[in-house]
């Protein structure tokens, strides 16, 4: 019998978020107002909005709320392990270290998520590529990667493959035609790599869709994203968006809905996961 992962801790931006609505609730609770707030810290009205989202807060600010707000002994104590651990630091030499300063996080998300939804416009998603089809992508890079940085990046990108084996995590890729009709270097590359889609889709806890081309123009359909959610209370999502100098995380509750929406939109314009077989299945004879 497979060994199930074990729970890893919630990354510390996520715990920062919690810690951020914990102290909204709290100040609403005592009937303070955001600026009431500030003149505890002596600080602007606006620093105080920025903790609420989730910015994060000194241990001594935070006493000092905790104190203003008259905070039961409960709820300090609660909001106290937030902050803890939303100040923790991952070891040296982690997994974690592997990978570039941008991707960290993203590395930290991936396993402790309870659904993670990707939309990629051009290329196959990480989790989901065959090693040939990695190679190809890594030496297409520039400047030019020596065999070793190749051989590392393949290694440590297999490993994050691992969470497709949770069966506590769901996990939803949408991909445009545009990934899969773009060649990795050969045909035989890119048979091999629709047919690894193609048993992704037999898992319990992964979904997959493809937009075809004939379905025309979507919403957000040059967009690749990641939504990371969070079974926290109150929940907790956060988007990585893909850039080509690295990576933009989003976690502010007035723009991760529109995430949350575009996602919808995406997955009605995508064909089901049994019509999608039988795309992947024509288009690998066609090859």
């Amino acid at each position: 019998m497979a060994q199930q992962p074990q729970q890893q801790k919630l990354p510390a931006p996520v715990m920062k978020i919690l810690l951020g609505h914990e102290l909204e609730r709290l100040r609403k609770a005592a009937g303070f107002t955001q600026e009431q707030s500030a003149e505890v810290l002596r600080c602007t009205q606006q620093k105080i909005a920025y903790i609420e989202r989730g910015g994060g807060i000194k241990h001594l600010e935070l006493q000092g709320l905790l104190d203003a707000y008259q905070a039961s002994d409960t709820d300090r104590a609660y909001a106290e392990d937030l902050h803890k651990e939303s100040d923790h630091r991952s070891k040296r030499g982690g997994f974690r270290s592997r990978f570039q300063q941008h991707l960290r996080l993203l590395v930290d998300m991936e396993p402790t998520c309870q659904r993670l939804f990707s939309h990629q416009s051009k290329l196959v998603d990480g989790l989901l590529q065959t090693e040939n089809y990695m190679r190809t992508l890594f030496r297409a890079w520039r400047p030019s990667r020596s065999q070793d940085q190749i051989d590392s990046d393949t290694d440590a990108r297999l490993a994050r493959q691992r969470i497709l084996d949770n069966p506590e995590q769901q996990f939803w890729f949408i991909m445009d035609e545009a990934a899969l009709r773009r060649s990795a270097g050969s045909k035989e590359i890119m048979r091999e790599q629709i047919m690894r889609l193609v048993e992704i889709i037999d898992r319990p806890n992964v979904e997959l869709q493809v937009v075809p081309f004939d379905v025309g123009y979507y919403m957000g359909q040059a967009h690749s994203y990641t939504i990371f959610g969070y079974d926290t209370n109150p929940p907790v999502d956060i988007v990585y968006l893909d850039q080509h100098d690295g990576g933009e995380y989003v976690d502010d509750t007035r723009r991760t809905p529109k995430y949350q929406i575009l996602w919808e939109q995406q997955k009605a314009a995508a064909i089901g996961p049994e019509q999608t077989r039988r795309f992947l299945l024509e288009l690998v004879r066609s090859l």
